[in-house]
């Protein structure tokens, strides 16, 4: 079942306008840590947005019921559990005026005891032209905990990824942003002029993220297609779509601008790390260029990465334990910090992967802010990651390298090595 509540008044919208511009988003001042733990409760699993016209946005949320609290209820036959989705629009993180919310209270005694996710959905007041921060706070009314995840709606033009909802071919919103070879899916709109997509695929070996003091500079990027393809739509959804080969393919209305929906296909079984040659990759944040060239040009490259890890841990039992925490690591990173390119190649990836999750994470609209240990303490460890202008994700933050991060990095380094 569910319940609207607090939809805002004419009243409350006024007073809002005159009196909300004046200070920043309380956001901006909340740890967002939590969204980068292998496990939250209750738990956002994906968020995805479609415009329905000019003045309205459709948002899912897809979350784990299994992360939520069933209590017996008076019968003591069943549990239920009580949780609500509530959501506030702004202009930005540097804005406290709330443009639209609402809060739906909902309840569930069908799935207790099984690993299952649900979807919610609910209308967005977001008009064109602008872009805007959505916070989503998923509550759990049995435990008393709350998950909060910020999101984009991007309206600043016609021509973006929320133009589009991909939909697999068992009618199952796509939440990831990649895919893999056997995925068939249609894009839907709700733009009934649209007749034709086209399609940018792009198929590049994008290096991994350079050591935070490295001041060497970074090959600017080259947003000609390597292809360039044409699909049909109708009835608001494209044709029938699968793409096996690996790159990431851009989804346009308009192919004079750079915006769009993009969907990656790396290797399949991502974001997990489970082949020999996905494990080699990684260990050039721990290596060498001797070392490293070596491990790539094994003969077998489970067996050079087993040996890898042996030589410094001493022993197999000792050498599997790190190993799982390493690679754990960069199977996160994967999830959480994916572009352009796998999400261990970043720069967060990067920090995540040596450093590990940070202590505090603050956010605004451009910037994102890592502190390991506590803030404004000498010894503890900052790094701000700016965001990239980047036509195929919302994901692209870049770190502000300093040459004083060199002694942390080579320490958390031989720690690893250790």
């Amino acid at each position: 079942m569910k319940i609207l509540i607090n939809r805002l008044t004419p009243f409350l919208l006024l007073f809002l306008l005159i009196s909300g511009c004046k200070m920043a988003n309380k956001i901006t001042y909340i740890n967002l840590a939590p969204l980068y733990q292998a496990e939250k409760k209750p738990e956002i699993t994906g968020v995805r947005v479609l415009h329905e016209n000019d003045s309205m946005s459709n948002t899912f949320v897809k979350y784990k019921l299994a992360n939520l609290m069933y209590q017996p209820t008076k019968s003591l036959t069943t549990r239920k559990a009580f949780y609500s989705i509530a959501f506030a629009l702004y202009p930005s993180y540097e804005s406290n005026l709330v443009l639209d919310s609402a809060t739906f209270f909902l309840s569930d005694s069908l799935n207790y005891g099984k690993n299952t996710e649900q979807v919610f959905s609910f209308p967005v007041k977001a008009r064109f032209p602008g872009n805007f921060l959505l916070e989503i706070q998923l509550t759990d009314l049995n435990a008393g905990t709350t998950t909060l995840l910020p999101h984009n709606i991007l309206k600043g033009t016609k021509n973006v990824a929320q133009t589009f909802l991909p939909i697999d071919n068992n009618n199952t919103i796509i939440f990831e942003d990649w895919i893999d070879s056997q995925t068939n899916f249609h894009l839907h709109t709700k733009n009934d002029s649209i007749r034709e997509i086209v399609v940018r695929y792009y198929h590049r070996d994008f290096p991994i993220a350079l050591p935070p003091f490295s001041s060497a500079n970074q090959e600017a990027y080259n947003y000609d297609a390597d292809e360039i393809y044409t699909f049909k739509a109708e009835n608001r959804k494209s044709e029938l779509l699968v793409f096996p080969n690996e790159g990431f393919y851009h989804f346009q209305t308009d192919s004079t601008s750079r915006g769009g929906l993009t969907l990656f296909r790396f290797y399949d079984g991502y974001p997990n790390v489970t082949e020999p040659a996905q494990l080699i990759p990684p260990l050039r944040y721990l290596t060498s260029n001797k070392e490293f060239k070596q491990l790539m040009t094994a003969p077998d490259q489970k067996m050079a990465a087993d040996s890898f890890w042996i030589s410094f841990s001493g022993n197999e039992e000792r050498a599997l334990e790190i190993l799982k925490q390493y690679y754990g690591r960069v199977e996160l990173a994967n999830r959480f910090f994916t572009s352009f390119k796998e999400g261990w190649k970043t720069d967060r990836g990067m920090i995540y992967i040596i450093f590990g999750l940070p202590k505090t994470v603050y956010r605004r609209d451009n910037i994102e802010t890592w502190v390991y240990g506590e803030k404004g303490n000498r010894v503890s460890l900052t790094f701000d990651f700016i965001k990239a202008i980047n036509p195929f994700t919302e994901n692209d933050y870049v770190l502000q390298r300093q040459t004083d991060y060199k002694t942390a990095w080579f320490i958390a380094v031989d720690y690893w090595r250790r």
